[in-house]
């Protein structure tokens, strides 16, 4: 793609899921720059970059909604909003209230009837992670648990150095459970939704990611909702590495929304 210099395409905020820290965007934040884009990440879990730490306490899923509401709000005009994981559920419910002007969910948590599916199939797998998202309280995956169900790919040196650099804890119930409870948004001239998963991706489906595609589809036909399958990525979709598989698609896909 080649972008005039100076080019201003708007602002885009980046949301980060529930184990990552805000760092994990650091290799798009040059990239979107170079395309013309002013990018800004929500840190919401990040305890250094929240305000009186040791009074703030343990976001929930609202709590990350008001917090990323603040920070689309502050922007001149509604900003693209990009998550992973909780944070696509939380850049699909900006879009939902307009505070979006469009959405790029990679990897979120199934919501409604597809997250039906989609547990009981981490049940049967993956039940100690299971299991672990239940947990009110903050706590992180072990190493072998985020190589088992979230960077299955690839060696175990990257898989260490990017669970060292990005990964921390949470509290995974008060953040998770809300964003399976959520629906597909159905505000009238919403602006255009992708949504992204990962063909190897042992922790949110492919097929659940697809029965909440087809679910905005059915009950939003007139809005733009795309859905795109990056065969050989895993849960991470590449963030926090040097891959640009998937940032540059989501670059031609703003593109062809002229965005």
């Amino acid at each position: 793609m080649t972008v005039e210099p100076g080019a201003d395409r708007g602002c885009v905020l980046l949301i980060h899921g529930l184990w990552f820290r805000a760092g994990v965007w650091t290799p798009w934040l040059r990239e979107l720059s170079d395309a013309g884009y002013d990018a800004t990440v929500l840190g919401w879990r990040d305890r250094d970059q929240r305000p009186h730490p040791a009074r703030a306490g343990e976001p929930d899923f609202g709590a990350v909604l008001r917090a990323a509401r603040r920070a689309a709000l502050a922007f001149r005009s509604p900003p693209i909003v990009i998550g992973h994981g909780v944070g696509g559920a939380v850049a699909e419910r900006l879009l939902s209230e307009s505070a979006a002007a469009a959405a790029i969910s990679l990897a979120p948590p199934p919501g409604g009837r597809p997250a039906v599916p989609a547990a009981a199939r981490l049940l049967g797998r993956r039940t100690g992670f299971a299991l672990l998202g239940l947990r009110a309280a903050p706590v992180a995956p072990t190493f072998a648990q985020f190589r088992r169900g979230i960077a299955t790919l690839g060696g175990d040196a990257d898989a260490r150095r990017l669970y060292d650099d990005y990964v921390g804890p949470a509290a995974p119930r008060p953040v998770l459970l809300p964003a399976l409870r959520r629906r597909a948004g159905v505000r009238p001239g919403r602006g255009p939704l992708l949504l992204a998963a990962g063909g190897k991706d042992d922790l949110v489906s492919e097929r659940s990611t697809a029965l909440l595609h087809r679910d905005y589809r059915r009950r939003q036909p007139d809005a733009v909702t795309d859905y795109q399958v990056f065969p050989g990525l895993d849960h991470t979709l590449g963030l926090g590495t040097p891959s640009v598989t998937v940032l540059f698609y989501c670059l031609d896909w703003l593109t062809a929304q002229n965005m």
